[in-house]
């Protein structure tokens, strides 16, 4: 959901010339430029949100420097120089060929175990849950510890901890319970103050109420419910996440505070009423 792999191909011969690099990419991009003696590599961030990259450069008759580590978190809407490039003998053929991958999110975030959550819907309403911890469906590795909550379509969805939308999705029309709508949800994605990120997912079409870069707070309205993606029934996935490394996301069990107490587990097919 949140990786992706691309590559940077330069061939340079004495007189510098060299092949252009690829398209732009939606999240990120790697880019050359040519300095007095030297190129720089660029990392560019082009979201809102932190991102895990690794970044490996392979060459012959090269100098590489480094600026960033090969594997290291870049801010949001950033462009970072990560590394510089020179001929070791100008004279000779050289060239360099640059790969990266990214995830979402920082590899140092410090999530606090004993932080608690707001359950994501109003006050007073109730949901069952439908997949829990370890789910037999899809709560497997990177979702470990997410939960899917039974919603009718258009269920006001709340944020289950305060901080600050760095991303979002409301265009999709579609969803069902093949793999081909795995990256058709929509969904919202809100930074907490210790580098995680909470994920709302399978949202209704244009059913997004907040911002990028807008500050809420726990228990605030900031998208409708739906079954964008893939679902198997309108219902909302609710997961906390840093990045483990440049390939993959892990997830984090959190503490709900609800009308029946503090769940640290939420059971499937228990029902849990919003405090």
């Amino acid at each position: 959901m949140y990786r992706a792999v691309a590559a940077l191909l330069m061939i340079l011969l004495p007189a510098a010339s060299g092949v252009e690099s690829p398209k732009d990419r939606h999240v990120i991009r790697v880019r050359r430029v040519e300095k007095a003696g030297y190129i720089s590599v660029v990392v560019e961030n082009r979201k809102a949100y932190e991102v895990t990259v690794a970044l490996t450069i392979a060459a012959e008759n090269v100098s590489i420097t480094r600026i960033t580590p090969e594997t290291a978190t870049y801010p949001g809407n950033s462009q970072t120089e990560a590394a510089r490039i020179s001929a070791t003998d100008p004279n000779w053929l050289w060239k360099w060929h640059c790969s990266f991958r990214w995830t979402k999110g920082r590899m140092d975030a410090k999530h606090n175990g004993k932080t608690l959550y707001l359950l994501p819907f109003e006050k007073g309403e109730s949901c069952r849950v439908i997949q829990g911890h370890n789910g037999r469906l899809t709560h497997r590795d990177c979702n470990r510890y997410a939960v899917d909550f039974a919603m009718p379509e258009g269920t006001t969805v709340c944020a289950a901890r305060e901080g600050i939308v760095v991303d979002l999705k409301e265009s999709s029309t579609v969803g069902g319970p093949e793999k081909k709508f795995q990256n058709e949800s929509n969904f919202v994605s809100i930074a907490h103050a210790d580098g995680t990120i909470g994920e709302y997912h399978h949202l209704k079409y244009d059913g997004v109420l907040v911002e990028i870069g807008q500050r809420v707070t726990a228990g605030q309205p900031i998208a409708l419910s739906g079954s964008t993606g893939y679902s198997t029934s309108p219902h909302l996935h609710f997961g906390v996440y840093s990045a483990a490394n440049a390939d993959r996301l892990q997830s984090y069990p959190i503490i709900f505070t609800t009308h029946q107490g503090i769940v640290a587990k939420p059971l499937e097919g228990r029902t849990y009423t919003a405090k």
